[in-house]
């Protein structure tokens, strides 16, 4: 009986402790959050139970920087009434030490109760501001950004895919009362744990009071991929310049004012695309056009990159890349890419000689394993195109050509005329050249007329090819025409000549022919008189 008793007032007189205990409470005011400046703030304590109360904070250590606290009083007693104990935190933040934007400070205070235990609570520091501390006296004001994804995967100010190109334009206000000078907007990425990724700046301008101005930024997410796992981007943007107003109080001072916007990044999809094409050494932006233009029959060094934009590793995998009208197309096979990884390609391609001139794609596909083309969750196909023109030097359409006699007789050792005639059907203005060959051992070439000329096109030319035969060259006998146009052979076309022997009257003919009748008349002339004058003289004579 006794030791059940004893068990009784034993279970009773520890249920009473553990009441005790756990009713002992201790509580303190809230903490205020803290600027980015060396000061101080207090904080009420009390506790229900009479006890030692020891308060504790963990410094923040930034490399060799530090902000630490120091507490008054540091140990303190507490009785049951309720009493209220006022205790005052200083705090010092080292010279250098940089709150990083996009990143959070923050430590633990620890109230110790030797009955109550232990109680805690968490001290903050005010985000980082884009202007770093610098206040806005001139009522600056980021009045609107808009984001356009120009060339990418993407859609403005939702979601971003790495290696998209952004622009946002940025409209700067001035609310204030007084001008503001030298106003440069400056720009920063960072991760959504606060890791830069990349900043610039536009160049600067005046914004009197009153007005505003928009400018716009550029950029193309392509740099530390692996720092986006898992994480988003901020974008932040500031204006910042000097008060220009010598009737106020704020002349010369700095002013500014600035904004910050959170975008998706995508890099859990399944996704490799190419980039970074170069085209004879000059890069060439996805839809974008190479700035010089190319001949035909010439070829063109190709390289870039296939860029695996998500972040698990994507195996057997491989490109095509095509363009068929100048008939060429290539697969390549790429090795296992990680995420965030690439992997280069080079490779030649050969403009033929016969290609028109305009504005050509090459299309780039990379494919799945599967031979399906990459795709991203908004059902974007991995497709990339580039541009280039092609121009100068190139084969234009064969003319239409027609060849006659000029001569009324082909005869061997006179001259031979040909008559062609010629009619551009390209499209464009062509220089054409006419010639022959394949006649040295019958005739020889006195003159071509016109030898190079320029037809545009559906005009026609008329061409004199004036041959000297030779007296062997009687029989049949044949010779190359030769047409060639912007430097390339058009036609090499074998004419047919029956030549003619040459006949005595056919000599006096040439005799004839050659003769300069009023030369002769002269001389004929002369020789009437002459005998005229003998016979006159004969007379005399015989008289005597």
């Amino acid at each position: 009986m006794k030791k059940t008793l004893a068990l009784i007032f034993g279970i009773a007189f520890a249920f009473v402790m553990i009441m005790s205990l756990a009713s002992a409470t201790l509580t303190l005011s809230s903490v205020p959050t803290l600027n980015h400046t060396s000061g101080s703030f207090k904080i009420d304590v009390t506790s229900n139970q009479n006890e030692t109360v020891n308060i504790s904070i963990s410094e923040i250590v930034q490399g060799t920087k530090k902000i630490t606290f120091t507490e008054s009083p540091t140990t303190f007693e507490l009785n049951a009434t309720d009493e209220t104990k006022e205790v005052i935190i200083n705090y010092n933040i080292d010279s250098g030490f940089l709150f990083e934007l996009g990143k959070s400070y923050s430590t633990i205070l620890t109230l110790h109760g030797n009955v109550s235990g232990d109680q805690t609570q968490t001290i903050t520091f005010d985000e980082s501001d884009y202007c770093n501390g610098v206040k806005n006296q001139g009522n600056l004001e980021i009045r609107d950004m808009n984001f356009d994804v120009i060339t990418g995967y993407g859609d403005s100010s939702d979601y971003w895919y790495l290696m998209d190109q952004v622009e946002v334009e940025v409209e700067v206000n001035n609310r204030g009362s007084w001008d503001v000078q030298n106003v440069q907007v400056s720009w920063e990425i960072d991760t959504t744990a606060g890791e830069k990724i990349m900043d610039g700046d536009v160049n600067d301008f005046d914004l009197n009071y009153g007005d505003d101005s928009t400018v716009t930024i550029s950029f193309k997410l392509d740099q530390d991929f692996r720092r986006f796992e898992n994480e988003n981007a901020v974008f932040y943007v500031k204006a910042s310049g000097k008060i220009d107003d010598q009737d106020s109080q704020y002349d010369s001072q700095e002013t500014c004012a600035s904004d910050k916007e959170e975008i998706d990044i995508r890099t859990r999809d399944d996704f490799m695309i190419v980039e970074s094409v170069k085209i004879n050494g000059e890069q060439v932006e996805k839809d974008g056009i190479l700035s010089n233009t190319i001949t035909c029959n010439s070829n063109l060094d190709i390289s870039g990159l296939v860029y695996n934009i998500g972040r698990d590793k994507q195996k057997e995998s491989y490109f095509e890349v095509y363009n068929k009208e100048l008939g060429f197309g290539e697969i390549f096979d790429l090795s296992d890419i990680n995420g965030f990884s690439s992997e280069n390609f080079d490779f030649q391609l050969n403009v033929p000689k016969d290609a028109k001139e305009k504005l050509y794609p090459l299309t780039f596909v990379v494919h799945e394993k599967n031979g399906d083309a990459f795709q991203n969750q908004e059902d974007d196909e991995a497709i990339t195109n580039v541009f280039f023109r092609v121009g100068g030097a190139c084969k234009i359409a064969d003319p239409t050509i027609t060849v006659n006699l000029d001569s009324t007789e082909v005869v061997a050792g006179k001259d031979m005329i040909v008559k062609v005639t010629l009619r551009n059907d390209d499209v464009k203005d062509a220089t054409f050249t006419v010639n022959a060959d394949g006649f040295s051992s019958w005739a020889t070439l006195k003159e071509v007329n016109p030898e190079t000329f320029v037809l545009t096109s559906g005009t026609v030319e008329e061409i004199y090819l004036t041959f000297n035969l030779k007296d062997s060259s009687v029989g049949d006998q044949n010779f190359n025409l030769i047409v060639t146009g912007n430097g390339y052979i058009l036609a090499n076309k074998p004419v047919l000549v029956s030549v003619q022997e040459s006949s005595s009257f056919a000599f006096f003919n040439d005799f004839f022919d050659t003769l300069d009748w009023k030369v002769w008349g002269i001389i004929a002339l002369n020789l009437i008189l002459l005998i005229a004058i003998i016979i006159v003289a004969r007379r005399v004579l015989r008289k005597k």
